[in-house]
């Protein structure tokens, strides 16, 4: 079973997962400022990851989906809202395409192209090379791609968070998902109310244009909200604003 930490007593049942980069420590900033009596959160590591890190596995979009369906059976979770962020997201996605009778609502962040970004084999080996590369390499590779907008201690806290709460091989694995396989079915409809939260300082494909091209043609129900001052960690950058939006979706008597 996929390692989590409950928060909360409401009736409302948050299952929240982790990011390519991170456990849902990512999250812990963002604590403080939980609903803890209308919602319960329940922060779930995928396989490889924080308290999922021993666990081994194929590192799949289906794998993830099933596990996160076993641990709510085991949390006794009839229905429940999934969050996602960045790679999870598309184990969100197919959570709501099919098994939408298990979900209020689903809520992605960030969100990846459901058909995955279509990467080349030299561009996935060099990701590959990149998961289980040296603390130096990630470092670095993260300073090129955030380092302009954050600061330097958020690069290195990303990058030993990165380092203490991953197993390079569930990271490595997990690329090939996102980074070129995507959704097992990309085209298949998504029936639950869905919202993407995007962080308009993020890379375009990510943006709120591109993501309400990718997703209206799936989802009927889907409400897209930028961050104009957000990239690609919102938990991170703007956690109370984040945390306000999710909560008013999540809500029983938001509007479908």
């Amino acid at each position: 079973m996929l390692g989590h930490e409950r928060v909360g007593t409401g009736p409302t049942t948050i299952v929240v997962m982790n990011d390519w980069m991170s456990d849902t420590s990512s999250w812990d900033g963002a604590r403080q400022y939980l609903d803890r009596e209308r919602f319960s959160w329940a922060f779930v590591d995928l396989r490889g990851y924080g308290r999922s890190k021993a666990q081994r596995g194929r590192f799949t979009c289906s794998e993830a989906a099933s596990d996160v369906l076993e641990l709510a059976d085991e949390l006794r979770l009839r229905r429940f809202v999934i969050v996602g962020h960045s790679m999870s997201t598309l184990v969100a996605f197919h959570l709501a395409q099919h098994h939408a009778d298990r979900l209020e609502r689903a809520v992605v962040l960030t969100p990846a192209p459901p058909a995955g970004f279509g990467a080349e084999e030299a561009t996935l080996a060099a990701i590959d090379a990149l998961a289980r590369g040296s603390d130096e390499s990630r470092l670095y590779w993260l300073r090129m791609r955030l380092g302009e907008r954050l600061s330097e201690g958020w690069v290195r806290f990303k990058a030993e968070r990165w380092r203490s709460g991953s197993d390079p091989e569930a990271v490595a694995g997990y690329a090939r998902m996102f980074a070129r396989d995507g959704l097992p079915e990309p085209a298949a409809r998504i029936d639950v109310p869905l919202l993407a939260i995007t962080g308009e300082r993020d890379v375009d494909v990510m943006r709120c244009a591109a993501v309400t091209a990718q997703l209206a043609p799936l989802c009927d129900r889907l409400v897209v909200q930028p961050i104009a001052d957000s990239g690609h960690y919102p938990m991170q950058e703007t956690p109370p604003l984040l945390v306000a939006m999710i909560e008013r979706f999540a809500a029983p008597d938001a509007a479908a």
